[in-house]
């Protein structure tokens, strides 16, 4: 486990504590919450994407972070670049692509419930990220690589995160995969549980939903039927230390090698969007883990960062710093 005294002397010798890969986009929300994407007239502008809000989460939180991805040539591009500095993020491995690609747009609603969020997707710049774009000596100085499963949705996508998870796993990073799975970003279901596990094989954690794992082992049989330290276990038998299964309104539960198990719950809010939560979890939970705490402790951490942003109108700009996440699990824990 990470809190174990030789892994967190390692982690703290590391010069950078997080790289995050993937996907950095625009974000573009309807004004004035409520509306719908037809009849909404104007939009508020912000960066989102799953691997730009944890990035913007862990920064927020103290975390040093580089971004590792690939953005548009163009006004858009500048923009997630410009972004992502101003919140603390080092930007040196973020490369603009001037072939004809694009950085993705993200329309979303602000829902309390059946928020409808409308990609644009094609030919979009952060699957255009190559191996030869992988800093494979910066991983002898980074904690953490955290990747997420949209990278791997397709080429050439798909084999630079796979490398990089292999290149960094040799250098002593440890390895973050969050499951993010998107039915409008995989070909098929059993295509991307392929894939996954592939990249589960390479993962120390692995992070998503219930229906995100029944994904990963989609060709499995009746993985519907299998409970959720059944499926951890399958992880548990290679590399993975640390498999965690999120229920929505039921919490979480972590499970590691010899039966170990933690678990932890949600802060109830108003919720003013239902999305950016699993991004704003996996965010203060890594860095919980980072500092050295027990896993409930860091889903809790976790929890609260969730909470935060799905009761305010954004995602990355609307993560919260140690200071906010502390106040607000502290307000929420003495009403119960």
């Amino acid at each position: 486990m990470w809190n174990k005294p030789e892994n967190m002397e390692y982690l703290k010798n590391c010069s950078r504590d997080v790289m995050v890969m993937g996907r950095a986009n625009v974000d573009m929300y309807v004004a004035n919450p409520g509306e719908s994407l037809e009849t909404s007239k104007f939009f508020e502008k912000s960066v989102g994407g799953s691997a730009a809000n944890i990035a913007v989460g862990l920064a927020r939180l103290g975390r040093k972070v580089d971004f590792l991805g690939l953005v548009s040539e163009d006004q858009f591009g500048r923009y997630v670049e410009h972004f992502l500095k101003d919140n603390g993020i080092g930007t040196e491995f973020l490369n603009r692509d001037d072939s004809g690609s694009l950085t993705s747009l993200a329309f979303a609603e602000r829902q309390e419930v059946d928020s409808q969020v409308l990609f644009y997707r094609n030919g979009t710049s952060d699957l255009k990220i190559d191996v030869a774009d992988i800093p494979v000596h910066e991983f002898l100085n980074t904690a953490v690589l955290v990747v997420t499963g949209t990278g791997l949705s397709a080429s050439p996508s798909r084999e630079a995160t796979l490398y990089a998870m292999e290149t960094a796993a040799a250098a002593g990073t440890k390895v973050v995969l969050d499951l993010d799975w998107r039915v409008s970003a995989w070909d098929s279901a059993r295509t991307a549980g392929l894939v996954y596990r592939m990249a589960a094989e390479k993962s120390d954690i692995i992070l998503g939903t219930r229906d995100e794992f029944e994904i990963l082992l989609n060709s499995m049989p009746s993985p519907d039927v299998m409970s959720d330290r059944e499926m951890a276990d399958y992880f548990l038998s290679g590399q993975s230390e640390l498999v965690i299964v999120k229920r929505s309104s039921n919490g979480s539960s972590a499970y590691a090698k010899d039966d170990a198990t933690w678990k932890a719950g949600i802060y109830p809010v108003d919720v003013k969007k239902n999305y950016g939560a699993g991004d704003a979890f996996a965010a203060a939970l890594i860095h919980g883990l980072l500092t050295g705490i027990e896993p409930d402790e860091a889903m809790r951490w976790g929890a609260g960062a969730a909470g935060i942003v799905v009761s305010d109108t954004a995602c990355a700009a609307s993560s919260p710093t140690m200071s906010e996440l502390e106040t607000f699990i502290e307000s929420i824990e003495e009403k119960f």
